[in-house]
């Protein structure tokens, strides 16, 4: 599902960067989510809709809107704390040859780029 860039502010407005004022996938107030993890950078902003379940991150420093899946399963947990249904990946994309995504703990704010595979294979 493609997804405006929505709330991707620029602050010359006077909001502040970094704010999403509807959820893009149903329109309804998204929340703040991870605010206290010291390993969450600065100039991610992240959010969750409780209505539909949604969850994104704004990097505030290009305004890139990105879209995060939650897992199931054993991928769901967080090898890191523990913390049960915690972790979303983004969609998947490629670097140096290689099918990657990026898995992140919503909870303590640990992430991991996975390997997903290799574009081509050498024969």
């Amino acid at each position: 599902m493609d997804l405006p860039e929505t709330g991707t502010g620029t602050g010359t407005g006077g909001e502040p960067a970094g704010d999403l004022s509807a959820c893009p996938a149903c329109g309804n107030p998204p929340e703040r989510i991870l605010d206290g993890p010291r390993l969450r950078p600065p100039h991610q902003r992240w959010w969750e809709c409780r209505a539909c379940r949604w969850v994104g991150v704004l990097h505030t420093h290009s305004g890139h809107l990105e879209t995060m899946r939650r897992l199931q399963d054993d991928w769901a947990d967080c090898m890191f704390c523990g913390w049960e249904e915690a972790n979303v990946v983004s969609e998947p994309f490629e670097r140096d040859g290689e099918r990657l995504d990026w898995l992140v703990c919503l909870a303590c704010g640990r992430s991991n780029t996975r390997r997903l595979g290799r574009l081509t294979d050498p024969e």
